[in-house]
């Protein structure tokens, strides 16, 4: 058993039609291929004029609603698989906000958006919880390069950004963002420059003279 695809009320809806279904473009082992430079596999190009409301280009949403011993999901997974040589730039998520000239933003924009949500209720949530989760999973016997990190920065337009991160305007007592005088340095973070350049943020273990303490 599939799906079922039929137009409804001008859209083109799929209907699953048994405990399978899904829709494929190739597998892993019989791949959709070219050879022609500049191919979107997919394409879409759409627009919205509301004056009102959300528009979104794709909206995915996936119902995790088993009783789960074990596995994991994704609403949206995406892998750039690199099997050639040579190339100049990969990745595999490439999100871009893009405000054209005489165009305005008049709240928060950005180029990728993480949330982490959870409904009210009474309760300690568990697990190790994160808006945004960043990974490394290099397999062994591999030298990384000079310049590597969890997350690089870079200004590839003509004017450059002068803050590294955004913080909340008032610092607060035992928040991200409080008040903290002098104390003694236990530790550091290591940063990398572009062209190599190592340097490190000072870092305290004590809280002593935090607002709020820890």
């Amino acid at each position: 058993m599939g799906i079922q695809a039929k137009y409804k009320v001008g859209r083109l809806v799929y209907y699953n039609n048994g405990n399978v279904g899904g829709i494929d473009y190739g597998t892993s082992s019989s791949e959709t291929t070219t050879a022609t430079a500049d191919r979107k596999f997919l394409s879409m190009y759409v627009k919205s004029t509301a004056a009102t409301g959300d528009a979104r280009a794709i909206y995915a949403r996936l119902n995790l609603a088993g009783t789960a011993t074990a596995g994991y999901g994704d609403a949206i997974r995406a892998l750039g698989y690199v099997t050639g040589t040579g190339y100049d730039y990969a990745s595999g998520l490439h999100g871009t906000l893009s405000i054209a000239a005489g165009a305005t933003v008049t709240g928060s924009g950005a180029g990728i958006r993480a949330t982490l949500e959870a409904a009210a209720s009474t309760r300690t949530l568990s697990g190790a919880l994160a808006a945004l989760q960043v990974d490394s999973y290099v397999g062994a016997n591999n030298t990384m390069p000079t310049v590597h990190g969890f997350i690089r920065f870079s200004d590839v337009g003509d004017v450059v950004l002068n803050n590294l991160v955004v913080l909340p305007s008032t610092a607060s007592n035992s928040t991200v963002f409080a008040t903290h005088t002098t104390q003694g340095m236990t530790h550091s973070i290591r940063i990398i420059d572009s062209a190599g350049t190592p340097y490190f943020i000072m870092c305290t273990n004590a809280a002593t003279n935090r607002g709020g303490g820890s």
